[in-house]
């Protein structure tokens, strides 16, 4: 009997190290990931950002141009205001849940933007998807503002939460 609770304990022991390795290094690839969608957006590279958005963003947007055009908009109407995005940063990324067998989480970001007279912080979410048991890791932003309908249009988890936009304005 001793021996069988030993065993036991030895494969339960060694289950949770390699959990808990497959923890970190799923950790270590979303902040990689992270660290990737950063220096593209920042370096306004879009064609090449657009390669990490999740198949079910680009077919909600129709192609992956679409995506490339949003992004080259949204930057157009940045630079048309004399404004300057300085800075991203994501947070720590939420439980990750698989599903349909992908993994999936949310994970949050600050956008940093500055003009002469103002900075301004937009606080918003990404939703990351991997297919590959979590070594590459694809994003989606929020399509809908109802969740339930959200994560239906974006094939995510009911319990996947991405973070609304709100903003906080700081005059210089």
């Amino acid at each position: 009997m001793k021996q069988l609770f030993f065993l036991l304990l030895i494969f339960f022991l060694s289950s949770t190290i390699n959990a808990q390795n497959k923890s970190t290094e799923t950790s270590k690839n979303i902040q990689e990931a992270t660290k990737i969608y950063r220096e593209l957006f920042l370096a306004k590279k879009f064609q090449e950002l657009s390669n990490f958005a999740s198949p079910k963003l680009i077919e909600y947007l129709n192609t992956k141009q679409d995506l490339i055009y949003l992004m080259n908009e949204l930057n157009k109407n940045i630079e048309s205001k004399d404004a300057t995005i300085s800075n991203i940063i994501f947070g720590e990324n939420s439980e990750i849940i698989t599903y349909n067998k992908e993994l999936q989480c949310s994970i949050p970001f600050t956008l940093e933007m500055y003009d002469a007279k103002k900075n301004v912080f937009f606080y918003s979410g990404l939703a990351l998807i991997s297919f590959d048991d979590g070594k590459t890791w694809f994003f989606t932003f929020k399509v809908d503002g109802d969740n339930i309908k959200n994560n239906q249009i974006l094939g995510l988890n009911e319990n996947i939460l991405i973070q609304d936009r709100s903003q906080k304005i700081i005059n210089k």
